[in-house]
């Protein structure tokens, strides 16, 4: 029988990494609400039920972002995505196309996936759509 890890010390690195993703998001946009929600899932799927944009798994229980908040990535249409729990835990804060193809555990090429290239253009169009363009912290300043 294997046994589990044994626990691990947490370092102030840890929390700084909470208190710096609170204040990127404190200083990011935030208008993604019912409205926009909505939005997202007419964009996607029209009339379908929504599924998991990177790999299509119909258990969608989260809103991504596809640029991820620790790279400027703001809570706004155009960068935000259902998405199941093991897309969104996987992905963290990488880039999405490199994550899409790439082989991280449980990115949709290591899942065996089909056509990413189409689900990574869609994702672009999306983005596009609406403008959406992420922002330096400098920038915002």
């Amino acid at each position: 029988m294997a046994l589990p890890r044994a626990p691990q010390r947490q370092t102030p690195a840890f929390a700084f990494s909470f208190v710096e993703r609170a204040i990127r998001e404190g200083i990011g946009l935030d208008k993604f609400r019912a409205p926009e929600m909505a939005e997202v899932v007419r964009f996607f799927y029209g009339d379908r039920e929504p599924e998991c944009v990177y790999c299509g798994d119909r258990d969608v229980r989260r809103w991504d972002h596809v640029v991820p908040v620790a790279r400027g990535g703001d809570t706004v249409l155009g960068n935000m995505v259902p998405a199941c729990a093991r897309c969104d835990d996987s992905k963290q804060a990488t880039v999405f196309e490199q994550w899409m193809t790439g082989g991280a555990p449980l990115s949709p090429v290591s899942r065996g996936v089909g056509d990413i290239a189409g689900r990574v253009r869609r994702i672009r169009d999306y983005a596009g759509h609406y403008g959406y363009k992420p922002q330096s912290i400098e920038q915002r300043l």
